[in-house]
């Protein structure tokens, strides 16, 4: 069996290191010039997507993930704030739970790592056609032509496979979006760090429908496995950051819809955080402006058919099936669950067990059975921050939020813990 992938980011290359241990034939196609040419700061894996990593992946290849990932305690409290960086509510997490904090750029140079030329950049996909005898031909724009018995669309939100097999795009617009960006982790920065980072991440959200997410990346202050100890596979520790996102309507953080250079960037999301916490002010001015880049949010109907075509020899997985925003932190995580149930399915039909247009049959039943709630998770707090960007709920917002915030307050110093459910609760009736 020969497998075809389009699109070398964290799904397509999660399944080539699947097929490839189970000595199937697999090429990876891709149109970035090397693998380090990625945006994107920090992905977080959760226990269904760890399994299929080290499941799929050599004991040394998945022990250098985790000499590349900050350790699950260093996000052991998600802290909810208005803009003045009062508290509104917190969700905590089990430091004991499998989870995998890790930089993009690391996990795809680990995902590619041993597949050699098998990964091939600077290829992009043009077309592509089934032959009668069940073969997929696939075109490309350099003229060049690659035959084999199954195509897999994993090239992300404008995926040109998954367009050409449903006969449209397969994710539209959010109209919302985020400014990201990189400060270096020194010692007056962490000094200056808010409270409310102290235990995880934090989201400061505010009126117009602004949130600015905001998490310390670490790996070397305490990685799951010391990476001196990853040997075979070398373990790739990123420079502590605080990384940033400034998320909100696109309009807001694009205008006119102009493509705005790195340090303008930076300029841009200081000048809309204006009446802002000072301490979220000084903090986004310490910014590698170099790091800084926009990234537009699209989204599948999570209520539709993700796959609208007759199964067969072509097949899509990850944000070519079921973009979601990264409010949800839950898109590399199910592309990797996706290429593992993939992977699974297409072994199966090389060792004659089930045929390939029934065994991408079953990956799509498979991946339809949990894909569309984390669609859905992703949008639920995008959808709440939209409510708040309307003019007349933005107005109830910068009364209402404060006032959240000293309840909560008042609730935790009687009670010593809030019950993070009765918080988010109470916000989402005060900006409704």
């Amino acid at each position: 069996m020969r497998v075809t992938v389009i699109g070398a980011g964290i799904g397509g290359l999660a399944l080539a290191q699947a097929l490839h241990r189970a000595d199937i034939d697999v090429v990876v196609h891709d149109r970035d010039a090397h693998v380090g040419a990625t945006g994107g700061y920090r992905l977080a894996l959760d226990r269904p997507a760890c399994e299929m990593l080290r499941r799929h992946l050599g004991p040394a290849h998945y022990q250098a993930l985790l000499g590349s990932s900050a350790p699950p305690s260093a996000s052991r409290t998600l802290t909810l704030a208005d803009h003045r960086l009062r508290p509104l509510a917190e969700q905590t997490f089990d430091p004991a739970d499998e989870a995998l904090f890790i930089g993009r750029v690391p996990l795809r140079t680990l995902l590619a790592e041993g597949l050699g030329d098998r990964v091939r950049f600077a290829s992009t996909y043009r077309d592509h056609e089934v032959r009668s005898d069940g073969r997929v031909v696939t075109h490309f724009d350099d003229g060049t032509t690659e035959v084999s018995d199954v195509l897999v669309g994993a090239d992300g939100v404008r995926s040109r496979v998954a367009a050409t097999l449903a006969g449209r795009p397969t994710s539209t617009p959010c109209d919302y979006g985020c400014i990201a960006a990189r400060i270096p982790l020194t010692a007056e920065v962490r000094r200056r760090l808010p409270a409310m980072l102290a235990d995880g991440p934090g989201l400061a959200q505010g009126p117009g429908g602004l949130g600015l997410f905001l998490t310390a990346h670490d790996p070397a202050a305490g990685a799951t496995v010391d990476p001196a100890t990853c040997r075979e596979v070398a373990a790739i520790t990123e420079a502590p950051a605080l990384v940033w996102g400034l998320i909100g309507p696109e309009a807001v953080l694009r205008p006119g819809g102009t493509a705005l250079a790195a340090g303008a960037l930076v300029a841009h999301a200081r000048h809309v955080l204006r009446g802002w916490s000072p301490a979220l002010l000084d903090l986004v001015a310490a910014t590698d402006v170099d790091t800084a880049a926009y990234f537009g949010y699209h989204t599948c109907d999570p209520d539709g058919d993700l796959t609208p075509w007759p199964a067969g020899p072509v097949t899509a997985l990850g944000d070519a099936v079921h973009a979601m925003p990264p409010t949800g932190g839950g898109s590399a995580a199910t592309a990797i669950r996706d290429a593992g149930h993939l992977a699974d399915e297409l072994v199966a039909a090389r060792d004659g067990t089930t045929t390939i247009p029934l065994a991408t049959l079953r990956f799509q039943q498979t991946m339809a059975g949990y894909a569309p709630s984390r669609v859905r998770d992703a949008l639920g707090l995008l959808r709440s921050m939209q409510r708040l960007s309307h003019p007349v709920a933005s107005g109830v917002a910068r009364v209402g939020l404060p006032a959240v915030a000293a309840w909560h307050r008042v609730r935790t110093s009687l009670t010593g813990s809030g019950r993070p459910g009765s918080a988010v609760a109470d916000h989402a009736r005060v900006v409704s």
